[in-house]
């Protein structure tokens, strides 16, 4: 019986591949902490422009901390679905195309919520 000819799957891992999940999570990291500036700009900037709409304190408490809880849930499922994208973005040996389209959504957001709080 020979036992050396099984495959074990303890080859010799590919370098270039570690590289570029490596790579993919720091990106990743990087999209959350962008994702989390667009969020913190999105709220200032709901909380300020309906402070000066003249809305009760209580109400602007009250959309102040739903947004809060409503954009974490939508942070927090972001998080989740990018990683997987990106993940597939090594699988498919295009990942900065995948980190450019995913960058994409909170560097708008961001960029018109500094827009929007200049006027």
């Amino acid at each position: 019986m020979n036992r050396g000819s099984a495959k074990t799957g303890s080859e010799n891992p590919d370098w270039r591949t570690i590289g570029q999940y490596i790579l993919a999570y720091l990106l990743w990291f990087l999209f959350c902490a962008l994702a989390f500036l667009a969020i913190w700009q999105v709220r200032t900037m709901l909380v300020d422009h309906i402070f000066f709409g003249r809305v009760d304190p209580w109400q602007l408490r009250a959309i102040d901390r739903w947004s809060i809880w409503l954009m974490g849930a939508g942070w927090v499922v972001g998080i989740f679905l990018s990683e997987g994208y990106l993940r597939k973005g090594v699988e498919k040996n295009r990942l900065l195309v995948y980190a450019g389209k995913l960058f994409l959504i909170p560097a708008i957001i961001v960029a018109v919520s500094y827009f929007i709080q200049l006027f």
